[in-house]
């Protein structure tokens, strides 16, 4: 049978609700009475979980990970890369989904202080005041992956989305195509929504290229969404796009499924490209063109960024952006 609080207080030699107040920080404890109780947790080993060791040691081995979407198979990708330099460094890792929500990520946080994790990774689409007086209150080590937020000054590893947005819109506009249309992520989204749609109408512009108002639509980066706005492109239209830039690989997929359904052939009629790279857009068909950004190394080096800040290796602000590159594939084709 296991150690119990009673145990560990008649070892100790005080009460059981000392004890208790000990390992919940719930009540001051004098200096002589906490360093008794923490020794004989310490030497038999009680609840040697992350609280005990954080309380003894002041360092609990945990890092905290906050995701927009559980069930997104990027975010999949990003935490086998942070498992993965976790486990190599002694850490273990509390993942939780706060669905893009600003109150469930400040929940999260108080959370992840009352357990007393000695990092957080935080993927979000937003960073508000309420984000920025929780950090400077705490200032608990912390980096931002897959945004780079304007004038916030943690730490971040992102890609480049505006410049590979712009490189994939080039690449359509020199396969001759210029009736391009956008189905944008959230707008919201500073990197992945925004940044994206921002390069799709500078290489336009670059190019000399008309952009056109109802080939643009905003949707989200899921496939129904890709569907619905390709349809909302195509309906109506005279004259269809020769050629779409889809701001996920998800949308991608449902805009192809669109456009079968439709009649219209991809690439014969309707060239995509898409985004990310999912193990998916090599075993669609046509096989898809896309921009891939290796999400994994993105995991592995977020995680790599936090424990040297953890470890006192690494205090500045700095913004890593890791390298992208266009995958060429059936979807697309050049115009004759």
């Amino acid at each position: 049978m296991g150690l119990t609080i009673k145990d560990i207080a008649q070892k100790a030699g005080v009460s059981t609700a000392t004890v208790s107040r000990v390992l919940n920080n719930s009540k001051p404890v004098s200096p002589q009475l906490k360093k008794k109780v923490l020794k004989v947790v310490e030497e038999t080993g009680y609840r040697p979980n992350a609280l005990a060791r954080g309380l003894i040691k002041k360092h609990t081995a945990l890092i905290g990970v906050i995701i927009p979407d559980v069930a997104n198979l990027n975010f999949a990708e990003m935490i086998k890369g942070i498992e993965q330099v976790a486990d190599e460094n002694n850490f273990d890792i509390i993942l939780s989904s706060s669905g893009a929500n600003v109150d469930k990520e400040l929940e999260i946080f108080d959370v992840f202080i009352e357990k007393q994790l000695d990092g957080i990774i935080f993927s979000g689409v937003f960073f508000t005041d309420r984000h920025k007086e929780f950090f400077n209150k705490y200032n608990i080590p912390t980096v931002i992956v897959g945004q780079n937020f304007p004038g916030v000054e943690l730490p971040s590893v992102t890609i480049n989305n505006f410049q590979a947005a712009y490189e994939a819109t080039s690449y359509l506009i020199e396969l001759g195509h210029r009736r391009i249309g956008m189905i944008t992520g959230p707008l919201k989204d500073i990197a992945a929504g925004l940044d994206r749609y921002r390069g799709f109408s500078a290489a336009l512009k670059e190019y000399k290229v008309k952009e056109i108002e109802e080939y643009v639509v905003e949707g989200d980066f899921n496939i129904d969404s890709g569907y619905r706005c390709m349809e909302d492109i195509l309906t109506g239209k005279e004259v269809p796009p020769t050629a779409i830039f889809a701001a996920s690989d998800k949308i991608a997929i449902g805009a192809m499924n669109c456009c079968y359904d439709k009649g219209y052939k991809v690439p014969d009629d309707i060239s995509i490209i898409g985004f990310d790279d999912t193990e998916v857009a090599s075993v669609v068909r046509p096989s898809l063109t896309t921009i891939h950004q290796n999400h994994q190394e993105i995991g592995s080096t977020t995680a790599q960024l936090l424990i040297d800040r953890i470890k006192g290796r690494h205090n500045r602000a700095i913004n890593v952006q890791l390298p992208y590159r266009l995958i060429e594939r059936e979807s697309t084709r050049k115009i004759r």
